[in-house]
């Protein structure tokens, strides 16, 4: 590679970027994704790795870290690749900024290198596609949301209804209705207003007990593994009579009392 002109030096860092890649190595592959290029988006930085080197390069950033400033005396640790390369977020939250002093806004996702500039969104190549169809609909209407708009959250919960959640300043959100009425799926969208200060409520949709705002992994099924991985380690803890190996794989004997 060929870095440009202008290496931002730092005491233990340098920052620099590529000019020109003048011979590919065996792991660069082409980004799939447009906005990763085009709008240096600062959701993903490996794409330009394929997937076994991203993971290697994962390790050994944790292994760095772990050493250097945890100062522990360790290797890289394993790491466990996640089920789906791709469409596996459950959730996605977009930045908002307004278009000079006119109505319009900007709604999408923010350039790693420019924190402060928003680039609208087409597609995010990590997402549910459920959750990419809700927004390719919803960008239609976005004057339907609320006119104080700070931020806005696209979230599926784990019996696939879509929340939207819009969170604004000012006067709560007075056309959620309409918004789910103009989405061609609108009945199983639930629309949730948040004030900037204050508690998220459902404003539009049924109320199913789901807390659209409350965190959760948002690679669903990796925190379904682990969730397990956290059990199964209880539970060899808790058994007396069992080693590691057979106690996280089969069950207990009959002699322990207990079949997991």
């Amino acid at each position: 590679m060929a870095l440009q002109r202008g290496v931002k030096l730092h005491r233990s860092f340098a920052r620099g970027d590529v000019a020109e890649v003048v011979a590919p190595g065996p792991a660069r592959v082409t980004p799939p994704c447009p906005h990763f290029v085009h709008d240096r988006c600062g959701g993903c930085q490996l794409q330009q790795l394929a997937y076994d080197a991203q993971l290697a390069a994962k390790r050994a950033l944790v292994g760095d870290a772990l050493r250097r400033i945890g100062k522990l005396d360790c290797g890289d640790p394993e790491i466990v690749e996640a089920i789906a390369e791709w469409r596996y977020r459950a959730s996605i939250r977009l930045a908002v900024k307004p278009v000079g002093r006119s109505d319009s806004r900007t709604v999408g996702l923010h350039p790693y290198d420019r924190p402060g500039s928003v680039f609208p969104l087409g597609d995010c190549h990590i997402a549910d596609f459920r959750l990419m169809a809700l927004w390719r609909d919803l960008k239609q209407h976005l004057d339907l949301l609320p006119p104080r708009l700070a931020g806005l959250t696209l979230r599926l919960d784990r019996e696939g209804r879509r929340h939207v959640v819009a969170e604004s300043a000012g006067e709560p959100w007075q056309s959620a209705e309409a918004l789910r009425a103009a989405l061609p799926d609108g009945a199983g969208v639930i629309c949730w207003w948040q004030p900037v200060d204050g508690a998220a409520r459902v404003v539009a949709g049924p109320r199913t007990g789901f807390p659209a705002t409350a965190f959760e992994q948002a690679n669903p099924e990796m925190g379904a593994l682990g969730r397990w991985s956290s059990w199964a380690s209880s539970a060899v803890r808790s058994c007396g009579t069992c080693t590691a190996a057979s106690a996280t794989w089969r069950r207990c004997s009959p002699a322990a009392g207990r079949k997991w």
